[in-house]
């Protein structure tokens, strides 16, 4: 009789939810509510500004200074505007929350809190064009006045701890039960 042997090795690192998500905190080119644009370049300097200081713009709830959720993690321009990734402080009741409306869609927007430093008018788009502005914060919102600013990605959660501790129950019960079954006289 040819017995077969058969192991695996399960290693842990995380469990739960990591409350990771990301988007675009503002879309240059696209005309605001405000009648706003923000020009390609206008974060470069303010970016390089929290990058010497190795901190990040707040990560606020609809631009509440009494409300913090998380931080944010990644803060680049791209050719397409202001990609930012962010992590929610999921043990608060706001971050908890936000990361439950995230998830569900319920929650998309994200919006910008600047000072302006330099900026010009286009009379043909009766519109002020932002070319450098001093970012101090980037809240979740219902309403962006960027409509394409949103959150694109929110990470899913892994198996809960429960599911995983069932799922190892599981396993040791079988091996129980291959163990009972094996013949005798095999070792």
């Amino acid at each position: 009789m040819d017995i077969k042997h058969m192991s695996c090795v399960l290693n842990v690192k995380t469990l739960g939810v990591n409350g990771l998500f990301s988007g675009y905190a503002s879309v240059f080119g696209a005309l605001d509510q405000q009648n706003e644009i923000v020009a390609a370049g206008a974060f470069a300097r303010t970016l390089s500004k929290w990058r010497r200081q190795n901190r990040a713009p707040a990560l606020l709830w609809m631009h509440d200074p009494t409300q913090p959720i998380g931080i944010w993690q990644q803060l680049t321009e791209d050719s397409n505007g202001l990609r930012v990734e962010g992590r929610l402080a999921l043990r608060t009741q706001k971050g908890g929350e936000a990361h439950e409306l995230l998830k569900l869609g319920a929650l998309t927007g994200l919006s910008i809190g600047y000072r302006v430093i330099a900026s010009q008018i286009d009379a043909k788009r009766k519109a002020r064009i932002l070319t450098d502005l001093d970012l101090f914060e980037i809240s979740l919102v219902t309403f962006p006045a960027n409509e394409a600013a949103r959150v694109n990605e929110v990470k899913t959660a892994l198996p809960s701890s429960d599911s995983l501790s069932a799922a190892i129950q599981q396993l040791r019960a079988a091996g129980r039960n291959l163990e009972e079954k094996r013949p005798a006289h095999i070792p």
